[in-house]
């Protein structure tokens, strides 16, 4: 998608209601994606085109909102995830669930490293940083290692 819209703009086809409707698309997708591997790919995407169109500041103010709003759902039902994984990695018998656990969290964790990314590009100490940090603090697995330090 940033590379549609690089072609674009050098080619000078680029219009206002082209950037308008992708963006518009990737915002809708990222408020309601569930797949956490997608939407690591949705906000890298995103990341992209934002740099193709001149950063944050040539976005609308729907656009704006849109992305931060999807942003705030999509930490909290990150968080709301590991929380109840904190539960089930703490469960008797856990312990046949917990390879399936930590690489539910390592995905997360790369989703979380996207949506960083994305928020820097707004600003270096946007606030939602803080919220990234809370949700991939909410880690159960944070100091573990796949191979259990083989």
């Amino acid at each position: 998608m940033p590379r549609l819209l690089l072609c674009g703009n050098n080619s000078g086809t680029l219009t206002n209601e082209m950037v308008s409707a992708t963006f518009s698309q990737l915002v809708n997708c990222i408020a309601t994606e569930r797949d956490i591997n997608f939407l690591s790919s949705l906000y890298k995407c995103f990341t992209g085109c934002m740099g193709v169109i001149g950063g944050p500041a040539s976005l609308t103010p729907q656009i704006h909102d849109g992305i931060m709003e999807g942003t705030r759902r999509q930490l909290q039902s990150m968080a709301d995830k590991r929380k109840k994984r904190s539960e089930e990695a703490r469960a008797p018998g856990s312990e046949d669930k917990k390879e399936l656990l930590m690489w539910s969290e390592e995905v997360e964790d790369y989703a979380l490293d996207e949506i960083a990314m994305m928020l820097k590009g707004f600003s270096e100490s946007h606030e939602l940083l803080m919220a990234v940090s809370s949700v991939r603090d909410l880690g159960v697995f944070l100091n573990d290692g796949l191979d259990d330090g083989a």
